[in-house]
C-alpha cells in the first residue's frame, strides 16, 4: 500500500497493519466478553435477542461482538413513584399535577390527594419482557386504583380517619394488577401523604372538622361521666342490697328467736300458769318501773296499787 507524505510516496507493507488490526480486534473481543453486575442489580443475558440466563451480582462471561447483550435491572433498589406532588412536597404542587391529585369521592365531593408508591423490581425477566413500559404502566395503574378506592368512600371518612385503610387497600389492588400483567414488580408500600379539601372550601371544612372534634370531645366527656355515674350507682345499689339482706336476716333471726321464746313461754304457762303469769308480770315491771320518775297512790284503802307488788312494804310504809 502506497501513502503520500509531504509529496513523497511511501510504500507501506500490509502485513504489519493486518496483524495490528487482528490484535486490536482480539483485545476488544476479550474485553467485551466480560461484564460486571453491581450488588444491587441482576443482569439478563440476551443471545440474538433471546433471554438465555439471569446473572447475579459479580463478574461474568458472555459471547463477544454483540452476540450476547446484557440488560441490567436494579432488583435490590426501592424506587418511588410520586403522584399529585413532586420533590418539592405538598406545598409545591402546581397546576401541572392537579390532574393527578384531584379525586372525586363517593359522595360526589372533591378532595386533593398526594401519595407515593414504593416498589421494587422483583422479577427482572418479567419486568423487561412482559410489559413495554412498566414504569408508566405502574403509574397508570396506581392512579386508576386510587381513584377507584376514593370513589367508593365518603369525603369525611377520607379526610379524617380513613387514611390507613385506604393505603392498605390501594397497595393490595395495585399488586393484584401488577401480578395479573406479569410485570415483575412488588409493591412495598403506598403512602397517602396528604388529603385536603379544595382551596375554595378549606375554611368550611375547618369549621366542620372543629365541630366534629367538639362532638367527639363532648361524647368522650359524656361517656366518662356516664361510666362514673353508672359505677357509683352500681356500688350504691350493691350497698343497699347488702344492707337490705342484712336487715332481712336480722329480722328473720329476731322473729325466729321471738317465736321460739314465745313457744317456750307457752309450754311453761301450760305447765304452771300462775307462776308463769307472775314471772312475766314482774319481769315487765322490772323493765318499766325504772323509767318512772314518781309513784302516786290515790286510794288509801287500796292494800296494794298493783296486784303483785306491795308498794307500801317496798317504800317502807310511806304513802
Amino acid at each position: 500500500m502506497k501513502i503520500e507524505v509531504e509529496g513523497k510516496v511511501i510504500d507501506v507493507p500490509l502485513k504489519p497493519i493486518g496483524a495490528v488490526a487482528v490484535a486490536v480486534a482480539l483485545v476488544l473481543a476479550v474485553l467485551s466478553m466480560f461484564y460486571q453486575v453491581a450488588p444491587a442489580e441482576e443482569a439478563l443475558v440476551l443471545r440474538f435477542g433471546r433471554h438465555v440466563k439471569t446473572a447475579p451480582p459479580g463478574l461474568h462471561f458472555k459471547l463477544p461482538f454483540g452476540i450476547d447483550q446484557v440488560v441490567k435491572v436494579p432488583t435490590r433498589i426501592v424506587d418511588v413513584a410520586a403522584f399529585g406532588y413532586r420533590d418539592g412536597g405538598r406545598g409545591q404542587a402546581t397546576r401541572t399535577y392537579q390532574e393527578e391529585n384531584s379525586m372525586l369521592t363517593g359522595d360526589l365531593n372533591i378532595v386533593m390527594a398526594g401519595w407515593d408508591v414504593q416498589f421494587s423490581r422483583e422479577n427482572p425477566r418479567n419486568f423487561v419482557f412482559n410489559v413495554h413500559d412498566p414504569i408508566n404502566t405502574l403509574r397508570d395503574i396506581s392512579q386508576s386504583v386510587m381513584r377507584e378506592v376514593m370513589g367508593d368512600r365518603a369525603s369525611i371518612l377520607i379526610l379524617t380517619v380513613g387514611r390507613s385503610e385506604i393505603q392498605q387497600r390501594v397497595r393490595e389492588l395495585i399488586q393484584q394488577q401488577c401480578d395479573q400483567f406479569g410485570m415483575g414488580i412488588r409493591i412495598n408500600e403506598v403512602n397517602l401523604l396528604f388529603v385536603d379539601p379544595p382551596p375554595a372550601v378549606i375554611n368550611a371544612f375547618n369549621d366542620l372538622n372543629k365541630a366534629e372534634q367538639d362532638a367527639v370531645r363532648f361524647f368522650e366527656e359524656a361517656s366518662r361521666e356516664y361510666q362514673e355515674r353508672v359505677t357509683r350507682a352500681r356500688g350504691e345499689a350493691q350497698r343497699l342490697i347488702l344492707e337490705a339482706e342484712g336487715f332481712r336476716q336480722r329480722r328473720v333471726n329476731v322473729a325466729r328467736g321471738e317465736a321460739s321464746r314465745f313457744t317456750d313461754m307457752l309450754i311453761a304457762y301450760r305447765q304452771s300458769p300462775d307462776v308463769t303469769r307472775k314471772r312475766l308480770y314482774l319481769e315487765t315491771m322490772e323493765q318499766r318501773i325504772p323509767a318512772l320518775r314518781e309513784v302516786l297512790v290515790v286510794d288509801d284503802e287500796l292494800p296494794s296499787m298493783l296486784p303483785h307488788l306491795n308498794l307500801r312494804s317496798a317504800t317502807g310504809g310511806a304513802q
